[in-house]
């Protein structure tokens, strides 16, 4: 009698265990995103994106290079001062492939509806080198980027922001507390700058991702040919 009570109870715990094994690894596993974009050649591409890196699929083929992206619309002004670099870029450098994801204009329906059914005229009309991908997911991959960004930010603020507690005397524990309330407040401000900064994202931005698709930088404001092309070469050798 004993021995059944015994080893019901072995396994009961077992399966305590085990289901707390399997809470712990379905919360450790980060949340995959996954986007579907149409190219300007009728080919079609996902990028499956995770905390620090993506997945890179061509017409269901993984796509094994540097992978540059580049976030841009049909009337950003900005954004065509890049296009003959960007062009030189993909032409001269074979280990990086520069994929322009076309964002979408304030325009109404249906000339927006137009530019999705003239995608390969577009790039013709803008002269693009490099591939022209237009994106049918709900939720913008360029939304998630911008998250990502957010994450990261915020994350190297905690990190660098100095946990006062372990350094202050016990006479003066109410003068730490009132600098660390100080300190919370600042990072508070910190977090919302970066959010205004990302909420005022302008085009055309740049994300780049090593050989592995790992993400490495991204861009923004005037940046030369020089940059990405000495950035490539980094990642590429």
């Amino acid at each position: 009698m004993k021995s059944v009570v015994l080893k019901r109870v072995i396994v009961v715990c077992g399966l305590f265990v085990g289901g707390l094994f399997m809470g712990c690894s379905s919360d450790d596993k980060s949340p995959v995103q996954e986007h579907s974009f149409q190219a300007d050649d009728s080919s079609s591409y996902t990028i499956t994106l995770h905390e620090d890196s993506m997945l890179v699929k061509r017409n269901g083929s993984k796509v094994d290079s540097v992978v540059l992206l580049v976030f841009l619309s049909s009337e950003c002004q900005a954004c065509q001062g890049y296009y003959e670099h960007l062009n030189h870029l993909q032409a001269n450098e074979e280990d990086v492939v520069i994929l322009g994801v076309l964002e979408k204009d304030q325009q109404s329906q249906e000339e927006s509806t137009k530019q999705e059914e003239s995608l390969a005229s577009i790039k013709d009309r803008l002269g693009i080198g490099f591939t022209l991908l237009q994106e049918s997911s709900k939720v913008s991959l360029l939304q998630n980027l911008l998250e990502k960004k957010q994450a990261r930010a915020n994350a190297l603020l905690a990190a660098q922001s100095p946990d006062s507690s372990l350094e202050a005397p016990v006479e003066s524990s109410l003068e730490s507390k009132e600098d660390s309330i100080a300190m919370q407040v600042d990072s508070t401000k910190e977090e919302a700058l970066v959010e205004s900064k990302l909420d005022s994202t302008k085009l055309p931005y740049f994300v780049l991702y090593d050989t592995e698709q790992r993400f490495y930088q991204d861009y923004e404001g005037i940046v030369p040919e020089e940059i990405f092309s000495s950035d490539i070469a980094q990642l590429a050798n």
